[in-house]
Formats: C-alpha cells, sequence, structure tokens
C-alpha cells in the first residue's frame, strides 16, 4: 500500500515537473507576447472585467513595473503546467485508464500549444501573453473536474468548487458566464433522484444565483476600489450593439427616442460606413460574412463605438466617475431600441458565427477541413451511442458523462459566443482538448468492450 502511494506521489510529482518545464519553455524562447488587447488590461481600462487587470496590477505591486510582465506570464506558465498534470492524472484515475492513453489527453493538452505556436498565424502560446486567456484556459480544465466530481460523485465539494472557479472564470472573461449553465445542469442531474425535479431545480438556481451575485459584487467592489465608483465595468451592452451596428441602416435612426442617442448612433454609423464595417461590404457565402464580420466586430466596439461615446461625454465635460454608468446607459437604451429591425440579419450573422464555431472548435475553417470537422462529431456521436446501447452507462466509471458535459459545453459556449461577438478560435479553445481527450477515451473504452466481447 505504502509502496503504491508512493509510486503515485512520484508518478504525479513527474506529470507537474514535465508539464511545468513544457510551458516554461515558450516563455524561455518567446520572452512575454504583447497582444493588441494587452494594454487595456495592463491600463486597467473600465470596460475590461476586473480578474485579469487585478491579476496584473497584483504582480506589479510585488515585482515593480519593469519586472511584472515577466513574473505574471511565468506564474502563467506554471499554473498550465499544474492544471495540465492535474487534469491528466485525475482523468486517469477516474476512467482507469492506461499510462498509453494517460499520454494522449496528456499530449492533447499541450498539443493546443504546439498548434498555436508553430500552426496558427499568431505563432505564440497563449500562456506567456498578455491577455486573459492565459489563466482562464488552465482554470476551465479546474472547473471541468468540479464538474464531473458532481456528475460521478454527486460531491458538495465538486460544487463548491465549481461555483468559485465559475465565478473566478466569469470575472475574468464574461464569455464564461456559459459555466453557471454547466453547474446548473449538472446539479439537476446529480439530485434529481434523490431530491426530485422541484427541489433539484431550486437547489441548482440558488447556487447559480450565489454564483453570480459574487461575480457581480466583485465587479462592483474592484471598481468602488479602484475608480470611486461602486458599479460594473463598462462596454456589456455594447457587445450585442456591435453586432447591431454591423446590420444597422440610418432607416432605424427613428426608433431611437432621444436626440442625442440618435446623433451619436447616426455618427457611428457614418464611420462605419465610411471604414467599410457594414453588412453591405460583405463577401460573398457564409464564408465572406463571416470573415469579414470577425473583421468588423472589434473595429466597431473600440475604434467608433467607444470614440464617439467618449467624444460626447468630452463635449458635456462629464465627470470621470460618471463615465461608465453614461456609457452603459447610452449602449444600452440603443441596443434595446434597435434591436427588433435588426432581427432579420442577426439570425443570419448568428447562424454563420454557429457554423464557423463548430468548425473551429476542432479545425480550422476550410472547404476540406469542414468536411473533416463534420466527420469528427459524426464519429464522436457514434462512439457515443454505440457506447450507450452497450450499456456503458450503468458502469460507476463511464466515458459518456464525461463525453455528454464536453458537447454540452461546447454547444453552449458556440451559442453564447455567436450570440454576443463572433467565433474566432480563442474563444473556442476551452472545448478543443476536451473534444479530443472525451473521444479519446471513449475510444479506449469501445476497444476495452470489444476485446472483452471478443474474449467471450
Amino acid at each position: 500500500m505504502k509502496n503504491d502511494r508512493r509510486k503515485r506521489q512520484v508518478e504525479i510529482t513527474v506529470v507537474v515537473l514535465v508539464s511545468v518545464l513544457f510551458y516554461l519553455i515558450w516563455y524561455w524562447h518567446d520572452g512575454v507576447i504583447i497582444t493588441p488587447d494587452s494594454d487595456s488590461y495592463m491600463t486597467m481600462q473600465a470596460d475590461r472585467e476586473p480578474g485579469y487587470c487585478f491579476y496584473l496590477w497584483l504582480m506589479q505591486v510585488i515585482f515593480g513595473n519593469k519586472r511584472y510582465l515577466d513574473a505574471a506570464a511565468v506564474l502563467q506558465c506554471i499554473i498550465a503546467g499544474i492544471s495540465t498534470a492535474v487534469f491528466t492524472v485525475s482523468l486517469k484515475k477516474r476512467f482507469r485508464l492506461n499510462n498509453i492513453i494517460s499520454f494522449g489527453v496528456w499530449g492533447i493538452q499541450c498539443g493546443l500549444t504546439l498548434l498555436n505556436r508553430f500552426v496558427a498565424q499568431r505563432g505564440y502560446s497563449y500562456f506567456n501573453s498578455i491577455r486573459t486567456e492565459a489563466l482562464a484556459y488552465s482554470f476551465y480544465l479546474f472547473l471541468i473536474l468540479g464538474l464531473l466530481a458532481i456528475l460521478y460523485d454527486r460531491s458538495r465539494k465538486g460544487i463548491l468548487t465549481s461555483l468559485i472557479w465559475a465565478v473566478v472564470l466569469t470575472t475574468i472573461r464574461k464569455q464564461m458566464l456559459v459555466s453557471f449553465g454547466l453547474i446548473f445542469l449538472a446539479v439537476i442531474y446529480a439530485l434529481w433522484k434523490d431530491k426530485g425535479w422541484k427541489k433539484a431545480i431550486l437547489y441548482s438556481a440558488v447556487v447559480v444565483l450565489l454564483g453570480l451575485g459574487s461575480t457581480r459584487l466583485i465587479d462592483c467592489t474592484y471598481n468602488f476600489a479602484f475608480r470611486g465608483v461602486f458599479t460594473t465595468h463598462t462596454g456589456d451592452s455594447s457587445f450585442i450593439l456591435g453586432n447591431e451596428l454591423y446590420v444597422a441602416n440610418v432607416d432605424m435612426a427613428k426608433q431611437i427616442g432621444t436626440d442625442t442617442n440618435r446623433a451619436i448612433f447616426l455618427e457611428i454609423l457614418a464611420r462605419c460606413d465610411a471604414d467599410e464595417y457594414n453588412i453591405q461590404y460583405a463577401g460573398d457565402g457564409w464564408y465572406g460574412l463571416q470573415d469579414h464580420y470577425s473583421m468588423s466586430y472589434d473595429r466597431i466596439k473600440f475604434d467608433i463605438v467607444m470614440p464617439v461615446i467618449r467624444a460626447y461625454q468630452d463635449n458635456i465635460s462629464m465627470a470621470e466617475t460618471d463615465r461608465g454608468d453614461s456609457y452603459n446607459a447610452i449602449a444600452g437604451t440603443i441596443m434595446k431600441e434597435i434591436l427588433v429591425p435588426c432581427i432579420p440579419d442577426l439570425l443570419k450573422i448568428f447562424a454563420v458565427n454557429v457554423i464557423s464555431g463548430f468548425i473551429t472548435t476542432v479545425l480550422k475553417v476550410h472547404p476540406v477541413l469542414n468536411v473533416a470537422a463534420l466527420f469528427l462529431y459524426l464519429a464522436y456521436i457514434a462512439l457515443f451511442i454505440w457506447l450507450a446501447g452497450k450499456g456503458s452507462y450503468k458502469k460507476e466509471h463511464t466515458s459518456l458523462l464525461f463525453a455528454a458535459l464536453v458537447m454540452i459545453a461546447l454547444i453552449s459556449t458556440i451559442v453564447l459566443t455567436s450570440a454576443t461577438i463572433y467565433c474566432q478560435m480563442r474563444y473556442m479553445l476551452y472545448n478543443t482538448g476536451l473534444f479530443y481527450q472525451a473521444g479519446l477515451i471513449m475510444l479506449y473504452e469501445a476497444l476495452q468492450k470489444k476485446g472483452a466481447g471478443l474474449e467471450r
């Protein structure tokens, strides 16, 4: 017993050290990567979620102005290594994987970095860059482990840890609101047999509301501490507004109730048209639309909407402390007023985003790879159905719950992202590794079943 425990401890230590070393190599080779988004987090812009801004501020306080970005990147690489190791070892134990399959699970996780570094156009690892994904990718794995503890073990500790990671993730990236939906479904699944549907749903709702309330409280407290105003960060309303402005036209100005907001709307549209950021400038077909929309979205939001609203605030000499709430009010009001006439084109954008999201999660949008992506999804579903038909769901260590969780997380992420922004690769990568890992573990279980059948 002692030898087994010691062997396991040595195994875990080796996996952690190798994983940490793997991620640190990219920092050693490339240094700190500054991206177009980095400055907004380094300067703690009011439109950014507080989590990553606070992390960089903390690194600056501890390590000083000259070294804090290096310290942040190194710590991100260490966290990535630990999360990869813990995730691999946890899946090995839960699904009783052999060393070859466990290495495959580890390799898939590390392989995402190799793809981003050598294959993707960006040519760098996320974990030594100054952007939210450098922490969020790692923390997402801990969230998944918490959800697995809920699904398989009906663990109260799993509920608590999942909730904590969901709050942390959402504080870093609003996209991670999807985490609360996953917790809601997982808790219902874990409780409905013992508690009944009504109590399970009620309990799940309380857990999720507690998490959402905590996220909002952290956001407001952060802004109070750094800006003196107890309010959320700005810009949430402009996510959907950005989609609307991409498809909007001047006739929609009559939907806007105040002269001020109408003037702001028309100025934004004029600038969008001058820079050809409107839907009428999109290329042919769904790919042409998706490509033009994804290119235009950030430019509309950062280069046009924000400067126009800021210029209005400067014009009336608005106090700095009032600007955040004013921005949210203007963007939110315009968003609501032009929503209805935008719906037909928004649905078109949504459909294109969803198609792109499914492909981008597992491969890359390309005429050949699009077909390959469809094959991968069909193979995943076929494996799932085959295992279910063989009664795998009755097993304590079945891979089906993990596979179902991954697919629900994947679909939820695509739908939420498609409704608010566009499905570029870095938004989809949260579930890319999980998709291949779940598929590999299902294949391993299927081969075991087939082998057992041949033996009989």
